[in-house]
């Protein structure tokens, strides 16, 4: 069974697509076509990281064995557990219908203990919104990051402005809207920074953390505009600043050594 081969069988095992799979190796679906098709062959980078997806052992990808590969040749991996469509599917409908269940509960408890519908709305309105977040993560087969980062960009608005309607409160839709289109931004940018050092986690854990201070400054500056009794405490800012650029440093040196010990092997 040539390197082609074993792929397209470890894929179909998985229950993955071609796009799905190039996703996760970081190629185009045609690369993953050309792998199978036996017209190109994988660099040694990526069969570790298709080795470390499907479970087994790089010898088994490499070698031109025929036999199908049995327990021993897995590699044991603590942690790690690929959930099947099937299962992706059952949990959602779980999720759906528990859901569904709380709505109703809601809804009764209201009713029976004011004879009116209250607070019952924003609890299903945040239910809901919930239930839209968690959609991609169960349903998405390709792009699942992407998907839910765009989910959690699109509800917290809409939300923010039917809870401040319900609740009569207009600075919740003003703060939370400030609020949530600097973290949405900062979100999207450690997306962009995980993916272009997808290989080097400690470099990208480093920019990230960089990343989370002047958010966490604006987040208090903003938060001190609307609600004035809320006075910035500087000398907290600069503490907090420290800490996370002290964290940063070390994700970039932890990075450094890291490189070093490969290039050394």
């Amino acid at each position: 069974m040539t390197l082609g081969e074993k792929i397209q069988n470890l894929r179909k095992q998985r229950g993955l697509s071609q796009e799905a799979l190039a996703e996760m190796v970081n190629v185009t679906r045609q690369t993953i076509s050309k792998w199978e098709l036996g017209q190109s062959t994988p660099d040694l980078d990526f069969i570790v990281n298709l080795s470390n997806i499907f479970n087994v052992s790089t010898d088994y990808l490499i070698k031109n064995e025929i036999i199908e590969p049995s327990e021993p040749q897995f590699k044991k991996r603590t942690g790690y557990y690929q959930i099947s469509e099937k299962s992706k599917r059952i949990i959602l409908a779980i999720i759906s219908a528990t859901m569904l269940v709380a709505i109703c509960v809601c809804l009764i408890c209201d009713y029976f203990t004011g004879h009116e519908l209250s607070w019952s709305f924003i609890a299903i309105v945040s239910i809901i919104a919930a239930w839209f977040m968690t959609l991609p993560v169960l349903a998405a087969k390709t792009k699942l990051v992407q998907k839910t980062l765009l989910v959690i960009s699109i509800i917290p608005i809409p939300l923010l402005a039917i809870l401040a309607f319900l609740l009569h409160k207009p600075i919740i839709f003003k703060l939370g809207t400030c609020i949530s289109l600097v973290t949405i931004a900062a979100l999207w940018i450690i997306y962009g920074i995980f993916c272009k050092y997808r290989t080097r986690l400690w470099k990208a854990s480093g920019f990230a953390l960089l990343v989370i201070i002047p958010v966490a400054i604006a987040i208090t500056h903003i938060t001190a505009k609307f609600i004035p009794k809320n006075q910035v405490d500087f000398t907290s800012d600069i503490f907090n600043c420290v800490i996370t650029l002290v964290l940063s440093l070390i994700c970039f040196g932890l990075d450094y050594l890291s490189v070093r010990k490969k290039e050394e092997a």
